[in-house]
């Protein structure tokens, strides 16, 4: 009778590793192939998205946490790399992923890794992640590990597989990580009825990836932009700092990101550092603008929304953005950054950078950008106007520190991060 139920088990999770993908490394809550889960609690539709936001996170296992069946499955210390591998069949041309930890039981999340583009392409797939060395130990209330998936082809969904997993605390010779734990970025969460929505043949551009160091870009689509439209609202708390990016222009450039003087780029969940040196009054809507729209008509054309703050603080705490493999080694050094302000005019207290350094040592002016007072890189005259540093040159030229040369600038107003 036990080999007979053992067969059907087995057959059962035959049909769904074909459909859709699922995590198998570390064994997820309620998987077959987790060893700490009875017979009687698999779930044996593992690959299948969330049905709705009612299973947001981890389809509701995080429940398991601090029972027999939801003991770790994996040990990991702090600053160490590892990976993680997902199965199934059905890739649906990949897409992009998030790898993120949980302390709390799924009340709050952090992204220890972003994979924008080719996530995944096979079955049997590993990815590389690296646990940040300032990473808490785990607690009384264990620690989650979590993959999340949206995919190319197909449905609008989203796919979720948690892990309970051990984290040790990392060496205190370590040196300090570019960014806080604490300051990572928040799950990009879509498709769950929440406002936004990705786009069908696109890799998702997840607006707010984190640190340079713990990106992977790898887009197998030549244009992404718009991969996503709406305005995102948390589900179940989790989320809703990031939204639409409905009509960018033809580009394969990855995510690019914006804040005008009005508006700082500072996601809700990121939090506030003592670095930072100047703090901007905004409405109760933080606005990203996206390639292609100008902050003047950001609140029309699409927006990031976040949670909400009467002030945002000024760039220097911002999650980094790495849109691209280029973007990704950009250089490290800031000893030449201009210093925020925190005023809309003129240049005083702002040191005039060589390399294109701007705000606080962190975001790197394209050509044609004009590093303005506030710290932020645009082009257009809503966006910087007359409150460009002395020495970045002129809103819509490529006259400023990072280039001399070139024939048109880039419509929209964009930004790169440094970490």
């Amino acid at each position: 009778m036990q080999s007979i139920t053992a067969l059907v088990a087995a057959l059962a999770l035959l049909a769904p590793a074909t459909a859709h993908m699922s995590l198998s490394y570390p064994a997820p809550f309620r998987a077959a192939v987790n060893p700490n889960v009875p017979e009687s609690a698999i779930d044996f539709t593992p690959t299948a998205p969330l049905s709705g936001a009612a299973q947001f996170p981890c389809k509701g296992y995080q429940s398991d946490i601090g029972t027999p069946q939801g003991k770790a499955v994996a040990d990991w210390n702090a600053g160490t790399q590892y990976n993680f591998t997902v199965l199934g069949s059905a890739v649906h041309g990949g897409g992009s992923c998030e790898a993120a930890l949980s302390y709390d039981k799924g009340v709050t999340w952090k992204v220890i890794h972003t994979y924008l583009g080719s996530c995944p392409l096979k079955d049997g797939q590993s990815f590389d992640f690296t646990i940040p060395s300032d990473a808490p130990a785990t607690g009384t209330d264990g620690t989650i590990f979590a993959w999340l998936w949206y995919n190319v082809i197909g449905n609008r969904e989203i796919y979720m597989s948690c892990a309970s997993v051990t984290v040790n605390a990392g060496s205190k010779t370590r040196s300090a990580p570019a960014v806080a734990y604490s300051s990572r970025p928040d799950l990009f969460v879509a498709n769950l009825d929440n406002g936004c929505t990705t786009v069908e043949g696109k890799e998702v551009q997840i607006p707010i990836p984190g640190p340079a160091a713990d990106v992977t870009t790898d887009y197998s689509i030549a244009d992404n932009s718009g991969s996503f439209t709406g305005t995102c609202k948390a589900v179940a708390g989790i989320g809703g700092e990031s939204g639409s990016s409905s009509s960018p222009p033809s580009s394969s450039a990855a995510p690019a990101a914006s804040g005008s003087p009005a508006a700082s780029p500072i996601a809700s969940s990121v939090a506030s550092t003592s670095e930072q040196s100047a703090t901007l009054s905004t409405p109760s809507t933080s606005v990203y603008t996206v390639p292609g729209f100008e902050p003047s008509s950001a609140s029309s054309s699409g927006v990031f929304a976040t949670s909400a703050a009467s002030s945002s603080p000024a760039e220097s705490s911002a999650p980094s953005i790495s849109s691209s493999p280029v973007e990704s080694s950009a250089p490290s050094s800031a000893s030449t950054a201009p210093v925020s302000s925190g005023t809309s005019t003129g240049s005083s207290g702002l040191t005039v950078s060589d390399n294109g350094s701007c705000g606080p040592g962190i975001a790197i002016c394209e050509p044609s950008m004009c590093c303005s007072s506030y710290g932020f890189c645009g082009s257009s005259d809503s966006y910087c106007g007359s409150g460009c540093q002395e020495g970045f040159g002129q809103c819509g030229t490529f006259l400023n520190s990072t280039s001399s040369t070139g024939s048109a600038a880039p419509t929209g107003a964009k930004f790169r991060i440094r970490m």
